[in-house]
């Protein structure tokens, strides 16, 4: 039975407990190790991969976030920089975003498949950090790559119209998309690029700069699926194809660039397709379950 002379007890245990809750969600840190810094990503539900520099000095956490891929690199135990690429744009407008931008920071860079922008957040530990400090580490710079995507689609607006879309040009396209890729070119001279969204994977083929097509494959689908699949969207195909050793389903697309095509136009074209893949084997998989049914 409760007496009421326990409660300056239990009193006393609650404000002796809570503190104490408290000091072990909010430890602090003056020094992280990569282990540290690992066990901090996980418990955000962060899944990544990890890489090191050759010295083992650097450890690189690289990982998608919002549809942004994003690299935390361990550059120090007193001292986190995370960092995201994007296109490259004109070098005022990168000086112009660092007068506005209150945290981050923007720079150009180079490479051999052209310029790209990068934009950046560094986190010093040396004067103490918490588990809190590091989640909101994290969200400041999801609000970062908001309002710098959204600053570079503005800087990039009046894109030069290309009549020719090269190889080079799609490599940097694919890269600041934060898409990795392989690239090859069949004998006909067809230039073929590998990537994966969403766990979908897809080739994209570039036929001389005037045309490029992107597709995906699927198991077979019954000719009337994929017809209904036809009649209900626009822009994409279905298609059904006997290879040598298999029969499967294609979902695919073209963009016409022989007429002219702005890099923005090549990007959303990416995109969306991304999008069709997923809604398309939404459907593939209520089709299969259906004839498993039945």
């Amino acid at each position: 039975m409760f007496h009421k002379s326990w409660l300056p007890l239990l009193a006393a245990i609650f404000i002796a407990f809570v503190p104490a809750v408290r000091a072990q969600d909010d430890k602090i840190f003056r020094e992280l190790t990569p282990d540290a810094t690992e066990k901090l990503l996980k418990d955000q539900k962060i899944e990544f991969a990890k890489t090191s520099s050759k010295k083992m000095d650097e450890h690189y956490y690289d990982f998608t976030r919002n549809n942004f891929k994003i690299r935390l690199t361990h550059v120090s135990p007193k001292e986190l920089m995370i960092d995201c690429v994007f296109r490259g744009i004109p070098i005022e407008k990168v000086n112009h975003y660092n007068t506005i931008t209150r945290v981050a920071r923007a720079s150009l860079h180079r490479d051999n498949s052209g310029s790209f922008s990068l934009l950046e957040y560094g986190l010093d530990i040396s004067g103490g950090i918490s588990a809190s400090t590091f989640k909101q580490f994290l969200a400041r710079f999801d609000e970062e790559l908001k309002n710098y995507d959204r600053f570079v689609a503005e800087s990039v607006a009046a894109d030069t119209v290309l009549t020719e879309v090269t190889d080079k040009q799609i490599e940097s396209i694919l890269k600041t998309e934060g898409i990795d890729f392989t690239k090859k070119t069949n004998p006909s001279g067809v230039t073929m690029f590998d990537f994966a969204v969403k766990h979908h994977k897809l080739r994209m083929y570039n036929f001389g700069g005037k045309d490029l097509m992107i597709d995906a494959h699927f198991k077979k689908l019954p000719a009337t699926a994929a017809n209904s699949y036809n009649l209900s969207r626009k822009y994409i195909r279905v298609v059904n194809y006997k290879g040598k050793d298999v029969e499967y389903t294609a979902l695919e697309c073209n963009l016409d660039c022989e007429g002219g095509v702005t890099e923005g136009a090549v990007r959303v074209w990416i995109r969306a397709f991304a999008e069709d893949v997923e809604h398309f084997a939404t459907y593939t998989k209520k089709v299969q379950d259906l004839e498993k049914a039945n």
